[in-house]
Formats: structure tokens, sequence, C-alpha cells
């Protein structure tokens, strides 16, 4: 039985889908949104996003705002607005976390966290789990006296050049196999890449993929070529014998005039 993930890529699009659900539906008035963050990161490359907290004060008119990130080399800055206009800026917020408290008083309805860094090496590389690559984006809370509850995470799922050509290689040696009917021999040497690849020899999973994506290429083509040919039989078996009944037929007719 084999013990791969057919396609990485519907499994990467359900990880980056579940980790937009994850902080939907908590007990909050308060609505989160970022601006564009990223879903994917190549590693040592830096991302930013806004992240707007709307009605920022139904529920309490003063709380304390938190973030945090797994990024590197980060700076924040956090606002206050009302109806529109800046009342409050904090800035030179450093360091992978912020704790901030904030009010109403005297005027806002609005807050919104800017978060700049670098995104860094990946976690774990996984090809059958891509969630375990990715890292927290920003992950906001908010605190009012001892309870604390998450308002919103995301996460990007990180990468290096040569672990998506790896794994957009093995991706491309699944699809191979499975067009094929799974022949003999490849199902080894994928899992053979999938283990190079999470253990971070990219090189080695690539060649392995790239060998198992022919292999299964040439057994499909054999398999057709052998089923071209079994048809060609067949054709020939029957015209044939058509031709031999025709003869059989004409020589009866002869017979009886």
């Amino acid at each position: 039985m084999m013990n791969w993930i057919r396609s990485s890529r519907g499994t990467i699009a359900v990880a980056l889908f579940v980790v937009l659900l994850g902080a939907i539906g908590t007990a909050t008035a308060l609505t989160v949104t970022a601006d564009d963050p990223a879903r994917e990161a190549q590693a040592g490359t830096e991302i930013n996003t806004t992240i707007t907290v709307d009605d920022a004060f139904t529920e309490n008119s003063q709380w304390t705002v938190g973030a945090e990130t797994e990024l590197r080399n980060v700076s924040w800055q956090l606002e206050e607005y009302d109806q529109g206009s800046r009342v409050e800026q904090w800035s030179d917020l450093g360091g992978q976390s912020i704790s901030q408290d904030v009010s109403s008083d005297p005027s806002g309805d609005e807050l919104r966290i800017q978060i700049r860094g670098e995104v860094p090496a990946v976690p774990e590389y996984n090809y059958s789990n891509p969630s375990a690559e990715n890292v927290t984006f920003v992950e906001v809370t908010s605190t009012s006296g001892d309870n604390t509850q998450t308002l919103e995470t995301y996460s990007v799922h990180v990468y290096t050049n040569q672990s998506k050509s790896a794994r957009e290689a093995i991706d491309a040696a699944v699809a191979a196999s499975d067009s094929a009917g799974n022949p003999d021999g490849v199902e080894s040497t994928i899992d053979n890449a999938i283990s190079s690849y999470n253990s971070g020899n990219f090189e080695n999973a690539i060649d392995l993929a790239n060998e198992a994506e022919q292999k299964a290429t040439s057994s499909q083509q054999t398999s057709q070529l052998m089923l071209f040919g079994a048809v060609a039989i067949v054709a020939i078996a029957l015209i044939g014998g058509g031709v031999w009944y025709w003869r059989n037929q004409q020589d009866d007719y002869d017979k009886l005039r």
C-alpha cells in the first residue's frame, strides 16, 4: 500500500484553507482582516501586511492587543483610528511579540497593526504534510482582565528554490505513476525520493523523482504498444477470417452453379 500522498498540490491548498478556517468563528464581535497576507514565501525574503481590527471597542472600551510572529528582524507599528482618521500611533515595537493597552478614550473605533519581517528557514521538511513547513506570519490576540482570546492567525508556507523544485518533481512522478497504473518498482523509487526530500537532500530527491517519472512513462508506453499490438493482431485475424469466409462462400456458390 502506498504511503505517500498522490499529489501534494491539493494537500498544500487544503492546508492553506485550514489555516484560514482556523481563526473563523472565535467568540468575539471583533472583525479582523489582513491586507493580502502572503500564503507562501521563500525563506530569507521579506514579507509584510497590515492587520485591521474593526469595531475594536464594541465589547470593551479598554483592552490589551497582542501580536506575535515567527518572522525574523521584525518591525511593528500599531495605529488607532476614529472614523478613518488616525488618533494614536505606537512605533518602534520591536521583537517577535508585542503587547499594548488600547482605549476608546477619547475616541477610536479601529486598530491597524503593521508587521514586516524576514521569513525564517523551513522548520521541518515533510512532503506528505506541507503544513509542517508553515510558520506563523502573525497571530493577533485580545486580553481583557484574565481572558485572552486569539482573534486571528495567519500562517505562511515556507520553501526554498531547491525544496520547491524537489516537491514539484515528486508531484510529477506521482502523477506519472498514477497515470501508468502504479507499475512495479516506481513506488519504491518515489518513497526514496520522499525520504530524501524530508531529510533536506533535495538534489537526490529530484534525481530519484525524475527516475521514477521516467520508469512510469516508459512502462505506460510499453503497455500502450502491447495494447496496440494486441488490437492489430485481432484486427488482422478478423480481416483474415472475413476473407476466408468470403472465399468459402464463393466456392460454395460456384459449386451450385
